[in-house]
């Protein structure tokens, strides 16, 4: 772990994670097209706490080992609804899907059928709190914007108690 951003420097292991599941980002690669990658691999934090949790990775901040609640405690300082945040990106990925971020969409996520690079993210993620209330302007402004790059955005609902998940889909359209 360097700062906020845990890197895989290791390039075979990099190369896996890569290969196998499409997790993070090569450094300094926009868009890599093929697997073969001969650089780091840059996680974001949720990716870590997944792969920590899934016994895939271990976190080092120098030679010392970060557990699973430290990193867990790291990641909610960086976001205040870590819970829900987390419980979509893994029910997402449970799924079969490849998350990146989509902050430059001011969604939460941007879901990949395959993976960038090969492929456009057919959809954006919203994460909404089940009683959050939702301000109309604000609804207006994602299908906007998941209109006009072309995707669809989903608002994703997670329930406290039952952790199962409601996806509503929120389509643009003309009447």
């Amino acid at each position: 772990m360097i700062g906020s951003k845990v890197v895989v420097f290791d390039i075979e292991k990099a190369r896996c994670l890569f290969t196998h599941g499409f997790y993070g980002k090569p450094v300094g690669v926009r868009k890599p097209r093929d697997t073969n990658i001969e650089v780091p691999l840059e996680l974001s934090l949720l990716e870590a706490i997944f792969l920590l949790r899934q016994g895939i990775l271990k976190v080092y901040s120098g030679n010392a080992e970060i557990s699973e609640e430290e990193l867990q405690r790291i990641v909610s300082r960086a976001f205040s609804n870590f819970e829900e945040l987390y419980a979509v990106y893994e029910d997402i990925r449970s799924q079969g899907f490849t998350v990146r971020s989509a902050l430059k969409y001011g969604a939460d996520f941007a879901v990949y059928r395959t993976r960038p690079g090969l492929e456009h993210a057919p959809f954006l993620v919203k994460v909404v709190s089940e009683n959050q209330q939702l301000d109309p302007g604000d609804i207006v402004g994602w299908g906007r914007i998941s209109h006009s790059v072309k995707k669809t955005l989903l608002l994703a609902v997670p329930d406290q108690k039952s952790r199962e998940i409601s996806y509503v889909v929120l389509r643009w359209f003309k009447p």
